[in-house]
């Protein structure tokens, strides 16, 4: 026990120690150009994108021009991060339709800002524009652990965490099996801060809902940061397939010769009841 203790608190101590350059690599890494770089969605959609604050605690990238019934995308951060980090990704959300709303914290990995983030949206001018049955939660590292936390909440209709943490720094793993919504896992092959076997495989085999776990091969841990890199794509379009049922995403993820499934960038390590 005490050995299990020791090397958890040293994996969340590299994880914040490293996780402190995030911003200094925001603007210079644009992904590994392996998986999904023919994904696409990973091209910009058809919004023009405006950033704002959401109050003091949340930043939020939306269409410039709003119709009646977006779908909401919420943010957590990776630790030491902001969504400065992440601004090119959030943006390409924005750009296809979602609104998207990140806790400005760097310790997101309880969910309680990215949901807090979201109380703010309903009760914003901006409400009348969203379709509230229509939200998803993700973020990277501590974020997509904070990711997974916010998917217990009834709200939360899909989840598609980055390279989540779930070893600890706010995550209980008894939220594995209380999801609300199905939930799209995404791994880097060569992340060398959360490991996909300690962290997202116990993930998949105890989450309570269907389930896709794609393993991107060669990203390391700060593939995310910046525009998304390799999972940009393929976080996309899990939001427009879960959120807005669209054709196009749909057959990213279902039936045997699923885009993902054959796209040599990404290794499918599971699927779980995805139809």
């Amino acid at each position: 026990m005490f050995r299990k203790m020791f090397t958890v608190k040293c994996i969340a101590k590299a994880i914040f120690l490293s996780s402190l350059t995030l911003e200094a690599f925001a603007f210079g890494n644009n992904g590994g150009g392996g998986g999904g770089e023919d994904n696409v969605f990973a091209e910009p959609g058809d919004f023009d994108v405006v950033t704002e604050p959401g109050g003091r605690d949340c930043t939020i990238f939306r269409p410039e021009q709003l119709g009646d019934d977006h779908a909401v995308v919420i943010w957590g951060n990776g630790t030491g991060a902001s969504p400065n980090t992440y601004a090119g990704l959030l943006r390409h959300y924005a750009s296809h339709g979602f609104v998207v709303v990140a806790a400005n914290t760097s310790n997101a990995g309880t969910g309680e800002d990215m949901l807090n983030c979201l109380d703010f949206l309903e009760g914003s001018q901006l409400a009348s524009s969203v379709d509230f049955s229509k939200v998803g939660a993700t973020g990277h590292s501590q974020g997509g652990g904070g990711a997974i936390m916010a998917g217990v909440d009834p709200r939360i209709a899909t989840t598609a965490p980055i390279e989540g943490f779930t070893l600890g720094l706010g995550h209980d793993r008894d939220s594995h099996d209380q999801q609300n919504g199905p939930m799209l896992i995404l791994s880097g092959s060569a992340d060398r801060l959360v490991n996909p076997r300690t962290n997202h495989a116990p993930l998949f085999d105890a989450t309570n809902v269907p389930a896709f776990w794609a393993i991107a091969q060669g990203a390391g841990h700060f593939e995310p940061v910046g525009d998304g890199g390799d999972f940009r794509g393929i976080s996309t379009a899990w939001f427009l397939f879960q959120l807005e049922d669209d054709p196009e995403a749909t057959t990213h993820f279902v039936g045997d010769d699923c885009f993902v499934c054959e796209d040599p960038g990404f290794d499918v390590e599971g699927v779980k009841e995805i139809d």
